[in-house]
């Protein structure tokens, strides 16, 4: 009796030893399929990762293709301004140069029509503050 009263204290305090060897028993036969199955989990899982971060490189690679696009686009668009800008002004340079070489005699008149044609407006200085 007093053997199975130590057995007994034992197995409470340390139950998880004969749950392990009875588990190693019955699945001494069942091993390799626990193997297997933990490594084809595995190989998943790695699989699975492997596939997200590709995602995750491809989605980065077009956002910086699109940042790049957008870069040289807005770099166009400021070329071609400039451009236009200077033509506009070289083509506003001649015109005035018409309008002096037309009214050199008669400032007040070119004065006028420099007004009329570019939105400028005449005002005429004051000599006390020259």
């Amino acid at each position: 009796m007093i053997v199975l009263k130590k057995i007994w204290v034992f197995l409470k305090t340390y139950w998880y030893i004969p749950v392990i060897i009875i588990l190693l028993i019955v699945m001494r036969g069942k091993s390799n399929a626990l193997q297997g199955i933990l490594k084809t989990t595995r190989e998943s899982y790695n699989n699975q990762i492997k596939e997200i971060d590709k995602i995750n490189d491809e989605r980065r690679e077009k956002e910086n293709n699109l940042r790049e696009e957008h870069k040289a686009t807005l770099e166009n668009i400021e070329k071609e301004f400039k451009k236009k800008n200077q033509e506009l002004d070289k083509a506003k340079k001649k015109q005035v140069q018409k309008l002096v070489k037309k009214y050199y005699d008669k400032p007040e008149e070119l004065a006028d029509e420099i007004s009329k044609r570019f939105g400028f407006k005449y005002v005429e200085a004051d000599s006390d503050n020259n």
